[in-house]
């Protein structure tokens, strides 16, 4: 149906996107993802110019003449009786279950095809063939049903799955799959058809109204007395396959799932649009749907949509770079994949670091309405900091690193290794990588650890060199520890240890109740102010370090 998306933003230039296969829209809140489901379906729905902040434009995928007769031939197959020789049938489902439908004048159709009449096409032909689901509305699909005259064409999905057994028996597979249950119609509520879940098997009877059929829906789980999240799937499943779409929008079609059927989910929604040749749009904050289509489906585009300080802009992910992120394990066992549906990631060297880095945040977050949504992880060690914020950054997403001043000691190509994962322009390299071996023969000649006297430690010009280089370094989401490490901070607390045993008993002394004195609030200084300097540039639009 589609062949590419243009969004325009107010920070970057238009976005052009290839829309074939999946592409899933990912982000934090508030970025535009749901906005720009409902204005894509706005665009096909009148001949009249739209309204949107989002959508600048789309093209469709133009047929030749002969394949366009092949598809209005078939669509003639599925006439009902008595229609006009002039059109053909098209109807699909609404997103509260019930169908709409239309007689379309097939010379219309192509005349309109010749002269590429992109508005006529999609309003009047092409938006039977689409579907967009919110979180509201899944739920509609799953309510009882009037049967109506089972011999006639159906007017609502469960009439359409009663009357067609391969269909059912397609959707009964994958919720047995998915729950263990048999998905069925029960038709003995005098012409009402329900959904109804089976701990057994149907017999070949199924739709008879005899005593054994009569005893075998009693026995079933009437789908409204199940879980929220078995209604939400099986009514994107009964929607998704009850009708001949060639798009799919699906606004978090992971609401009410936990992470195993997200990604069962997904997998299934994937395969469906690859087995027909159509396009799934879906916007989503989860990680398992994403895995679940990039399973099923070898043509999966992720588009990251972000919007901070009224500013708006958006990247796709390569898909081949994507891929090869999700098979690395490092990448798997530091969750930073969910990274890709927060405003920001900062990345630590362990996880003591992490613990109480994000513990500083959370403590200014509270404090503060409008924080961003930042994700804390932590990486096995300093190295392979830059391994996990190096492709995200080529993703577009915010990923901050917090080092030990011992960073300096990584000279060469580990140095050069930081600076192209934090993305400084090539021209900077040598003159930075010159100002670390100063500053490293600076601490060495002054027989001064750098761990334990940080910045300080040097003075006059001394100091100011290794600052300034920080402060370059924090423009690109480097943020150095410049008190030495991380057992530095509020040393005014006098926490005794090291490592695993400092964290610990510096976590206990934050407190954990804001109503006693003993509660350490926020400050405007030391590891406060740190943070918020990472808060700032994860949150600033015109950060440096990222596309």
């Amino acid at each position: 149906m589609y062949s590419s998306l243009t969004l325009k933003f107010t920070a970057t230039e238009p976005l052009v996107i290839p829309a074939h296969g999946v592409t899933l829209f990912v982000g934090p809140n508030s970025s535009g993802k749901s906005l720009l489901l409902r204005e894509l379906e706005l665009a096909t729905a009148s001949h009249a110019k739209y309204p949107s902040k989002l959508v600048a434009d789309f093209e469709l995928v133009w047929p030749s003449e002969e394949q366009l007769a092949k598809e209005l031939a078939s669509l003639e197959e599925k006439n009902p009786p008595q229609t006009s020789l002039e059109t053909v049938f098209v109807k699909r489902v609404r997103p509260d279950g019930e169908y709409d439908s239309a007689h379309v004048n097939k010379n219309a159709i192509l005349q309109q095809f010749r002269t590429r009449d992109k508005a006529w096409i999609a309003s009047q032909f092409l938006r039977y063939f689409q579907i967009r689901l919110d979180g509201r509305t899944r739920f509609d699909l799953t309510v009882d049903r009037p049967a109506g005259d089972l011999t006639e064409i159906p007017h609502n999905v469960l009439a359409h799955l009663f009357q067609n057994d391969s269909l059912r028996e397609e959707i009964r597979k994958i919720v047995y799959d998915a729950f263990g249950v048999y998905f069925v119609i029960d038709p003995t509520n005098g012409g009402i058809l329900r959904i109804r879940l089976s701990s057994t098997a149907p017999s070949a009877n199924e739709q008879s109204l005899d005593a054994h059929a009569r005893e075998f829906h009693k026995a079933a789980t009437h789908i409204k007395d199940a879980s929220d999240g078995v209604q939400a799937f099986v009514g994107i499943l009964v929607a998704v396959r009850s009708g001949d779409f060639r798009s799919i929008l699906v606004d978090e079609p992971e609401a009410f799932l936990h992470p195993p059927l997200a990604r069962k989910l997904g997998y299934e929604l994937a395969s469906s649009v690859s087995k027909r040749g159509a396009t799934l749009m879906a916007s989503t904050h989860s990680s398992d749907f994403l895995i679940g289509c990039l399973q099923a489906n070898a043509n999966v585009r992720v588009v990251r949509l972000e919007y901070s300080n009224g500013q708006s802009k958006g990247q796709i992910v390569d898909s081949d770079a994507l891929s090869k992120f999700f098979k690395t394990p490092l990448m798997r066992s530091a969750n930073v994949i969910s990274a890709l549906f927060h405003d920001g990631v900062v990345v630590c060297e362990s996880d003591n670091d992490r613990a109480f880095y994000a513990e500083i945040y959370y403590r200014l977050a509270e404090r503060e309405k409008g924080y961003p949504s930042l994700l804390f992880v932590n990486a096995q060690n300093k190295q392979t900091i830059r391994d996990i914020i190096g492709p995200l950054r080529t993703f577009g997403v915010p990923a901050a690193a917090i080092v030990d001043i011992d960073i300096l000691k990584d000279g060469g190509a580990d140095w050069v290794g930081w600076l192209r994962a934090a993305r400084f322009p090539d021209p900077l390299h040598g003159g930075l990588g010159q100002v670390r071996g100063d500053i490293v023969k600076r601490y060495s000649d002054s027989g001064i650890n750098m761990n334990q006297g940080g910045v300080d430690a040097l003075k006059g010009a001394d100091r100011d060199a290794v600052n300034s280089l920080f402060d370059s370094m924090a423009q690109y989401g480097i943020f150095v520890t410049r008190k030495g490490q991380l057992e530095d901070w509020l040393s005014t607390l006098q926490i005794p240890g090291k490592k695993t045993s400092w964290t610990i008993a510096m976590l206990e002394r934050l407190g954990s109740d804001s109503s006693t004195s003993s509660y350490i609030s926020p400050g405007q200084d030391d590891v406060w102010a740190f943070m918020q300097e990472i808060v700032n540039w994860a949150k600033n639009p015109a950060r440096k370090g990222t596309p």
